[in-house]
């Protein structure tokens, strides 16, 4: 149950960010397919599973700070801090180094031994960026897909709140990681977010609106060689707002530039909308960079809303499955029977899409140790951190590769008074559910 505190903490958030209340209809289908915070477990550690997930709301404002100054330099390898090793369950066969965050511990994992290295140990009292990517030789204050294919540089956007009644501004920066200069490529009106690189230059996206309100995403190309030519890629026409009741209307998000194509998600919004109003369902759309031209390759099951989390090094997508619980509906509506409190969700059953309509199942959602929420793509497969572990699909098969100790990255101290605020629930995981921290992963393991 959503209190007031989480209301205002929420209005704070927006407030930083600079970003508008998303579409109703589209916020609810995308809180109910991002991984569940169950509240099992002891105070400490419910508290740090809700105060990272805050954490890294939050770090989106410092990512922009920070993205100004650069990365941070590694240690020499000589003198990092070796504070153990994972338990390893599978021998991966392969010899490379693995950068990850767990809580506000920048490490590098070597395999095929587990051992965990320590680079640095971040500033617990100072909000962080939302995620890291270690790439040459150094620690940047971004996502992976931000960072250009040589690691020379990175992108990201900012984005200023307008006035009562007016739009929103964002602008496109280019940061040069050996200068450490940043500059400006584009700026407009309405609020935008970097994709990543791709044939052309970077790709964001440029959120749309129509008088109904916001529409979504427009798919916008930018070149650091050319920035005056930065254009709208493909035709991209407004989102439907059907005015026919049988034509449903959508949501469309670009989430990904993978493979010389820009993928989408695209949520059907009820026709009708009210609390047990009924979704169409959700679809990946490829839009080819070359010509603009749309097409479906997957069309989710009803009662089930559908992610990309990923691709793999051909440039096809990794999608995360999810169930849907309609928001308002009773227990006794739940195809399962009575829901519990707290609802346990099952896994997600993640699919690699191969060619339109084509899937391969990864994993089928059966596994109740297997939550992945992170994934990474490199050339030894795809990298999956669950709770409390880590996983690797390759070769067409998905393996544990280790449990992760929870020691070895410690849990931030909860600030004072955090106990009785009511967002912590006494209990243990029922048999089966994963618990420990759950690894960002930083890059590829080279």
């Amino acid at each position: 149950m959503t209190t007031p505190d989480d209301e205002q903490a929420r209005r704070k958030i927006r407030g930083a960010l600079g970003v508008a209340e998303p579409e109703p209809g589209l916020r609810s289908r995308v809180i109910t397919s991002m991984p569940i915070d169950l509240g099992f477990g002891g105070s400490r550690r419910q508290w740090a599973a809700g105060g990272v997930a805050v954490v890294l709301a939050l770090a989106v404002v410092a990512s922009l700070v920070l993205a100004r100054h650069g990365g941070t330099s590694p240690q020499p390898a000589s003198e990092l801090k070796v504070v153990g090793t994972l338990n390893m369950t599978t021998q991966v066969g392969f010899r490379c180094t693995l950068p990850v965050v767990g809580y506000l511990t920048q490490a590098r994992i070597s395999f095929p031994d587990g051992g965990v290295a320590v680079d640095r140990t971040l500033d617990s009292t100072q909000v962080k960026p939302f995620g890291f990517t270690y790439a040459g030789g150094r620690w940047l204050p971004v996502p992976a897909q931000w960072v250009s294919p040589d690691g020379r540089a990175y992108a990201y956007t900012t984005t200023t709140s307008g006035v009562p009644g007016k739009q929103a501004t964002s602008a496109v920066f280019v940061h040069d990681v050996a200068t450490g200069k940043a500059r400006e490529l584009w700026s407009g009106d309405s609020s935008g977010q970097v994709l990543g690189w791709g044939p052309g230059g970077i790709y964001f996206n440029r959120q749309g609106s129509s008088q109904a309100g916001p529409v979504g995403s427009e798919l916008w190309v930018v070149d650091p060689a050319n920035p005056a030519g930065a254009h709208r890629v493909g035709s991209n026409p407004p989102q439907s707002q059907a005015s026919d009741p049988a034509v449903q209307p959508t949501y469309k998000t670009f989430a990904r530039i993978a493979g010389g194509a820009a993928w989408a998600v695209t949520f059907g919004k009820p026709a009708t909308p009210s609390p047990n109003s009924v979704a169409p369902p959700s679809t990946i759309d490829r839009m080819d960079l070359r010509d603009g031209s749309v097409s479906t390759w997957y069309t989710a099951p009803d009662g089930v809303s559908v992610n990309i989390v990923g691709a793999d090094t051909q440039g096809h997508p990794v999608l995360f499955l999810n169930v849907i619980i309609p928001k308002g509906l009773p227990p006794s509506a739940v195809s399962s029977g009575t829901v519990p409190t707290p609802y346990l969700p099952p896994p997600p059953q993640v699919l690699l899409l191969t060619g339109p309509n084509q899937t391969h199942t990864i994993a089928s959602g059966s596994d109740s140790a297997f939550r992945p929420n992170l994934i990474l793509t490199d050339s030894h497969g795809i990298w999956f951190s669950s709770p409390g572990s880590l996983w690797l699909y390759r070769n067409g098969e998905l393996t544990k590769v280790a449990d992760v100790p929870a020691e070895l990255f410690p849990t931030p101290t909860p600030p004072p008074g955090a106990a009785g605020k009511g967002n912590l629930a006494p209990g243990s995981p029922p048999p089966g559910f994963p618990t420990g921290v759950t690894l960002s992963l930083a890059g590829a393991c080279t």
